[in-house]
């Protein structure tokens, strides 16, 4: 998962460009009607979702394959390292006894997001999740003839209505820039996109040249367990 790598390189920045990744967790917290007691974060990286829980919990568990994004977590009754890629990571968390299962910007990474949808089920029907679709940065791919590195929106749906009861929303988002050089910036440091990394230099400054807008989209897909 590059991803990973990405967000561990940019950590501490990070914190300085996760302006939609705070904006989503907040939506997905905020109109949640389930409440858990015994809550995890799967993804947890810095913890938005956590900072906009306002009901009281027994436990919060945050979950996260990068070290140095739970270490920018604050401290919380536990931080678990691993991969939600990998089975073990769910076996790892399944002794904890979940009532609810949060995940905000994470798991549009999964190399399978059936196999992670299956083994979140075998935890718990209740959870709100909150992933970015094919459609962010969506001119950027069409200008760079690049494919999205994540999942379209109708697969989410799709695989989300296979595994859970859920009410979903789908959400776009613009955040502007004062100029494209910050626009790329933001790209490059944000840890939201993996497509545009591929392009040369002379690719790059291309498509900043041809890009028409000052802000970027991106889309997202919400999902909450029905009561």
């Amino acid at each position: 998962m590059q991803h990973i790598k990405e967000f561990d390189r940019f950590a501490r920045s990070y914190q300085n460009y996760k302006i939609i990744q705070s904006r989503v967790a907040k939506h997905l917290v905020h109109n949640c009607s389930y409440h858990g007691k015994r809550i995890l974060d799967l993804g947890a990286g810095s913890g938005e979702v956590w900072r906009n829980i306002t009901w009281p919990y027994e436990l919060f568990v945050a979950a996260d394959a990068s070290e140095d994004m739970l270490r920018l977590h604050p401290e919380v009754d536990r931080k678990v390292l691993c991969n939600f890629d990998e089975t073990s990571c769910f076996e790892e968390l399944a002794h904890f006894h979940f009532d609810q299962i949060f995940a905000a910007s994470s798991l549009q990474w999964s190399s399978s997001l059936d196999k992670v949808f299956e083994r979140i089920a075998l935890i718990t029907p209740n959870v709100a999740l909150a992933l970015f679709s094919a459609n962010t940065f969506k001119t950027i791919h069409q200008l760079a003839a690049l494919r999205s590195p994540i999942y379209a929106k109708e697969e989410i749906v799709e695989k989300l209505n296979k595994y859970f009861s859920v009410n979903i929303e789908t959400k776009e988002y613009k955040l502007f820039f004062s100029d494209k050089l910050d626009l790329f910036r933001y790209i490059k440091r944000s840890g939201v996109s993996q497509g545009v990394k591929r392009l040369s230099y002379k690719e790059m400054k291309r498509l900043i040249e041809s890009y028409p807008y000052h802000y970027l989209e991106f889309e997202v897909v919400f999902a909450w367990s029905k009561e």
